[in-house]
């Protein structure tokens, strides 16, 4: 069970750190909700797992392309804002992992 529950926070963080970092790039709040927000990250990781499966590490190559793409059309940003949400998620997920294991949740770790 506690595997689990670790999946589901860590999956929430993930679409907390998507909604800050859209946020924090100037998104209108209309169209920055979390509920979109867990939608494309539920999108992302579903996408993610079908990519660990192509041959010769594929994957690793074609996912940033993939995360950026539907960044890009689903928040009607453009490349490079979207590079930047890339980083400031990167960066607050790590923030809010840190504080995570901070208060005791070991095993979120820093990268939340």
């Amino acid at each position: 069970m506690t595997p689990l529950i670790f999946a589901i926070v860590g999956f929430l963080l993930q679409a907390m750190a998507l909604k800050i970092a859209v946020g924090l790039l100037g998104q209108s709040a209309a169209e920055n909700r979390f509920s979109k927000a867990i939608g494309v990250a539920l999108m992302l990781t579903v996408a993610g797992w079908i990519l660990g499966f192509a041959p010769f590490g594929l994957g690793y190559i074609m996912y940033p392309l993939l995360w950026l793409g539907v960044i890009m059309a689903v928040y009607g940003i453009g490349f490079f804002r979207s590079l930047g949400v890339a980083v400031l998620q990167v960066g607050v997920k790590m923030a809010i992992g840190f504080v995570l294991s901070l208060i005791g949740f070991q095993s979120v770790g820093l990268f939340g």
